[in-house]
């Protein structure tokens, strides 16, 4: 017997863990404003992300100085699809970290477009 309905949640043949992600975040990701600045570490699951949001987040933010590193890594650089501590991202200070593990036919249009890095 299949259970993965119970755990997963579909949506245009890619699986979002269900326990994280809100369908209206996910819908609307076409859509998402991105501005010249944002930048985006899009991965596989597995591959390092959580190495990679740590090292540019202390980086973009000179952590070393002004005490960054004592705030949370998803918080610095939260996954863009599972927002899981619901952070206003239109009001996020430029640069914005992003992390995401979308399938590029999943990611913001604006990203496909060059826009942002």
């Amino acid at each position: 017997m299949d259970n993965t309905e119970e755990y997963l949640l579909e949506f245009k043949g890619y699986n979002f863990e269900k326990s994280l992600v809100k369908i209206h975040i996910v819908e609307s990701v076409d859509d998402f404003e991105i501005r010249d600045d944002d930048v985006f570490i899009v991965t596989y699951p597995k591959s390092g992300t959580i190495w990679t949001q740590q090292i540019l987040s202390l980086i973009y933010f000179e952590g070393h100085r002004n005490r960054t590193e004592d705030i949370k890594t998803i918080d610095r650089a939260p996954f863009f699809e599972y927002n899981v501590h619901n952070l206003d991202f239109i009001k996020m200070p430029s640069p914005r970290l992003f992390a995401s593990h979308l399938p590029y036919y999943l990611v913001p249009k604006g990203l496909k477009n060059k826009k942002a890095k």
